[in-house]
């Protein structure tokens, strides 16, 4: 298990939860159609901590999906390559025309499309995106930021990154690389799910789990990146929730709610046969009445930050 935060680097971590690999594994065979089992390595429990410094929570020991995870995925492009991203457009405010872009895990390219800029770098690892972008007129690099960073120090006036953060090993490593590659004064954007929104934390949401997710990300823990990098948060926006996922964030709350009367105070799995009835109980309940919880000015699915380089 980690002894010290993959962000910060402190050593006053807690654990939230012990949980086992085959719990998890339940979740992706029933709720996937995906054995996960074999990408534990071996390991029968794995630990989501909490970090005390800087408030990252995280898994451990640290297991990432393999390439054949991915490909087992239901039309894993459905996840990764949507068009339509609310971080997109919000990104989109802060970026002229004239400025030097790189995105970090560019999928198909769609948002150097929406921003429309002179001068685009796009860094991709998955082959299918990189041919998908090049039918479009896209070339993209397969390179890492670590790796990419070594030759392009102090190079781009933006540096934007989607969807991509929760699933790094080393989220301090990355975000240094990143900086690296960037002036003086230009701005990182980063856009995660957010672990502030019942729709992305609630018990037992399968892909918030390794081999998926690594990390899960709070807006607490990003107002602490003054602390650890030679950044300014400039801002922090949560995604609003969408017409679409109202019902689910109905279901989400009431379920979590219900369920956490019986349950201890933090748990982020449950693979009991009281937390199945419980969720079955309220989605039967709001499908008879109709009910919907008001959503206004609540967190939807993602949060972007904005961060200056000092």
């Amino acid at each position: 298990m980690s002894d010290t935060c993959i962000l910060c680097k402190s050593n006053d971590l807690k654990t939230v939860q012990k949980i086992k690999a085959s719990d998890i594994n339940d979740l992706y065979v029933r709720d996937l159609n995906v054995d996960v089992l074999s990408e534990f390595k071996g390991n029968e429990y794995i630990e989501y901590q909490k970090c005390s410094n800087c408030k990252l929570h995280f898994f451990s020991p640290i297991l990432t999906g393999s390439p054949k995870f991915y490909e087992s995925l239901l039309k894993p492009e459905e996840f990764y390559y949507k068009d339509d991203r609310y971080e997109f457009f919000l990104a989109k405010k802060h970026i002229k025309k004239t400025d030097k872009v790189l995105e970090i895990g560019s999928g198909s390219g769609h948002f150097s499309q929406i921003i429309n800029v002179d001068d685009y770098t796009g860094l991709e690892y998955n082959d299918k995106a990189i041919a998908d972008a090049k039918e479009k007129g896209i070339q993209l690099i397969k390179k890492s930021i670590e790796d990419y960073a070594l030759e392009h120090e102090n190079e781009f006036d933006v540096v934007c990154s989607f969807q991509v953060l929760e699933h790094v090993v080393s989220p301090h490593d990355y975000i240094q690389s990143s900086l690296k590659v960037l002036k003086k004064g230009g701005l990182i954007i980063f856009g995660v799910p957010s672990a502030d929104s019942i729709l992305t934390d609630n018990i037992n949401h399968t892909l918030n789990f390794p081999p998926h997710h690594i990390t899960r990300w709070y807006n607490e823990t990003f107002k602490n990146f003054e602390k650890i990098f030679d950044v300014e948060v400039v801002s922090v926006n949560n995604e609003p929730v969408s017409d679409r996922l109202k019902k689910s964030y109905t279901l989400n709350l009431l379920t979590n709610n219900v369920y956490k009367l019986f349950s201890k105070k933090g748990i982020i799995i449950s693979n009991t046969s009281r937390f199945r009835f419980v969720k079955k109980l309220v989605k039967k309940f709001i499908n008879i009445t109709g009910k919907r919880s008001n959503t206004q000015n609540k967190k939807g699915e993602a949060v972007i930050v904005v961060l200056r380089k000092r």
